[in-house]
């Protein structure tokens, strides 16, 4: 038999360690989190998937940033092009296939 000393490791608990730790800390915050989680995870292997979390954020924030940048650079007024940039970031939010 043996005893579980702490609760499974998620993706939440996971992102949100991503979402505040610089990438020079990944080391750190991954061993502090196999001593904190249930996780069959070596260290490597949690260092590997935070930076593959944080390269998916600097990919969607750089589509985002361009998206903005074409829709209010392209001559309309800046109202309507913020409405068609929220819309578009609720296909984002939702997974939705883009229509453009």
């Amino acid at each position: 038999m043996f005893t579980l000393w702490g609760p499974p490791l998620g993706f939440d608990d996971l992102y949100s360690v991503v979402r505040i730790t610089p990438m020079e800390y990944f080391d750190e915050a991954a061993e502090n989190l196999r001593q904190t989680f249930q996780t069959m995870h070596d260290r490597d292997t949690l260092v590997g998937m935070m930076i593959v979390m944080t390269t998916a954020r600097v990919a969607v924030a750089t589509e985002l940033r361009n998206e903005a940048a074409r829709r209010i650079g392209d001559g309309q007024d800046h109202s309507a092009a913020f409405l068609e940039l929220i819309r578009h970031l609720d296909d984002v939010r939702y997974c939705r296939p883009r229509s453009d």
